[in-house]
Parts: C-alpha cells; sequence; structure tokens
C-alpha cells in the first residue's frame, strides 16, 4: 500500500467514515442527463485506495455495531443499479473492501425508478409541460426546482409515482430504460465482498407516506429480498434519501418491527467515533462522494467533519 497521506491518517485518527455511493458508470447513460448521482470506476477506485491507506474497511454491519468508529469505514451502494457489479466490483476485488448494495423490490421488477422518470422528464425538457398539466397537485417553497418539489415529504411519493406514469405514458414514452437495473430474472452476484440488503420496495419518501404505507415498504421489501437465496444479505436498511425530513418516529419502529439492526441516513454529515441512536436502533451517518479528484474528496471530508462540531 502507498505512504498514507497526512490529511487521510489524521481524518482517520478523529472519526469513522461511511461512503454512499449509487450509480458508477464508466459512460453514464444520456437518457438520464446530469442529475445521475455517478462516480466513474476509476475515480472510485482512487478515492477508495487513498482512503484505504489509514482506515480499515469492514462490512457495514460491523460498522453499524462497532463500539468504537474511529479509524472504520464502510461503502455502500444504494438502489440496485447494474453497473456497480458489472463495473465496479473489480474495484472492491482489487482493493478487498467490503460492499453493501441496498436494493429497491421495484427495480428488480422492471420497472424505470420514479427518480430516473424526473431526470428523463428534465433531460428532455419536458418540465414546463408536466407543470402545465400537474402543477396545481403540488406543495411546493417559492422557486423550489421540480426535482426538489417531487421528493418533497409534503407531496405523497406515491401520488407522485402516479403522476409521473401517467406523464410519461401519454406525453414522452420511455423505451429501453430498465436494462440500467439489476433484473428479477437476474442471479445476484454471490461475492465474499458482497451483501445486500433493503431500501424499501420503491424508494418513496417514507414520510411522506401514512403508516401502513411505510409497513408496506419496509417490510415488503424485507420480505422480498430474503427470498432472493443463495447472497450475504444484511438486515442493517438504508433509509430512502436518508435526510432528517425523509424519515420520522413511525419509520424507525416499523423498521425495527420488521426485524432491521440499524438505520442508515445519507445527511452529507462525517460521523464522530460513535453510532447515534434513534429509539430503538442505531443511526449512521453517510456522506456520498462526487465523481472528484482525491484532493477535493479529502478537503470535502475534513470540512464536513468539522462542521459536525466534533
Amino acid at each position: 500500500m502507498s505512504t498514507q497521506d497526512p490529511s487521510v491518517h489524521n481524518l482517520a485518527g478523529q472519526c469513522g467514515l461511511a461512503l454512499l455511493y449509487h450509480a458508477t458508470f464508466a459512460s453514464p447513460p444520456a437518457l438520464l442527463g446530469q442529475a445521475l448521482h455517478n462516480v466513474a470506476p476509476e475515480t472510485l477506485f482512487r478515492q477508495l485506495e487513498a482512503l484505504a491507506r489509514s482506515y480499515r474497511f469492514v462490512s457495514v454491519d460491523e460498522y453499524c455495531q462497532a463500539p468504537s468508529l474511529t479509524g472504520l469505514a464502510t461503502v455502500t451502494v444504494d438502489d440496485g443499479y447494474q453497473c456497480v457489479p458489472e463495473e465496479a466490483l473489480r474495484v472492491f476485488e482489487a482493493l478487498q473492501i467490503p460492499l453493501a448494495i441496498f436494493l429497491n423490490g421495484s427495480f428488480m421488477e422492471g420497472k424505470l425508478f420514479w427518480r430516473d422518470q424526473v431526470r428523463v422528464i428534465m433531460q428532455r425538457g419536458r418540465v414546463a409541460a408536466f407543470e402545465r398539466r400537474f402543477g396545481e397537485a403540488f406543495q411546493r417553497d417559492p422557486g423550489q426546482s421540480f426535482y426538489r418539489y417531487t421528493k418533497d415529504p409534503r407531496n405523497s411519493s406515491i401520488r407522485v409515482r402516479e403522476m409521473l406514469d401517467a406523464f410519461l405514458e401519454k406525453e414522452a414514452p420511455i423505451d429501453g430504460c430498465t436494462e440500467f437495473y439489476t433484473q428479477k430474472t437476474q442471479k445476484l452476484i454471490a461475492h465474499p465482498l458482497v451483501s445486500y440488503g433493503s431500501h424499501s420496495m420503491h424508494h418513496y419518501v417514507l414520510s411522506s407516506l401514512s403508516e401502513d404505507e411505510q409497513w408496506r415498504e419496509i417490510d415488503g421489501n424485507r420480505r422480498f429480498l430474503k427470498t432472493l437465496g443463495g447472497v450475504q444479505q444484511t438486515s442493517v436498511f438504508s433509509i430512502p434519501f436518508g435526510g432528517n425530513q425523509d424519515y420520522n418516529d413511525a419509520t424507525v419502529r416499523l423498521a425495527a418491527e420488521a426485524g432491521h439492526s440499524a438505520m442508515l441516513l445519507s445527511r452529507g454529515v462525517v460521523q464522530g467515533g460513535t453510532v447515534h441512536r434513534d429509539g430503538r436502533l442505531p443511526m449512521v451517518d453517510r456522506v456520498m462522494p462526487r465523481d472528484i479528484k482525491v484532493a477535493d474528496l479529502l478537503l470535502d471530508l475534513q470540512t464536513r467533519f468539522n462542521a459536525s462540531g466534533h
């Protein structure tokens, strides 16, 4: 391994690090535009290789249960884009870093992810047409963008998805998108470095749903994943979107009742040396790296850690 970078070494001596990635396309699909959270495999390798000089990468289960996070790191990937096993797995094999992939059951059924529907409408320049038809149905702040208000907890994600479906079916049909995702007909990769966990059934904003609707999202996807045998699974639950406004007390309680052991947030916070608890479950903060140079990533991580007040 290369010589330790002092900035990484100093950070590892102060805190743990939970990383969140999404897509890992070498060449992102043009149809999804610039709003896709993508980190190319080459960038991914450089980021993880630099961090591995000072951090010890562990499974998400070990990370969530560790009495001290200092010097530990874990890698998670949300959603279920097929580019992860096809294009990024070799990165984790080369570095011998564990990986937890959090899946949405609806992705595997060949349905276009509703957030990708949003991206397609943006990429095709159809936002104004959508708003002429459905704009009055949304609660939104002045100046709030289409991308933001469609995931605002004041608007039921189920209803948002219905409007997106109706718009795209009539005004902007889409073909050839679902191959971006791992399909139910494909076998999940059974690999000693890879485990799979739940990210809810449809990736809805859980706080926008009723308690019964949340239960169907949480328990339904956990049960679905249990049918996918032959692979390592984690009982950790990744909250869709993962911000403070995206879940509520019912979410935590229902996740515990469904058998989950911890919950992953994505608030862009570098957690300190210990895992916090919210009600029944440990709550783990994650940081989402962008497709940026290692030096810029390290500066961002240190800035976030300092801003957290540790």
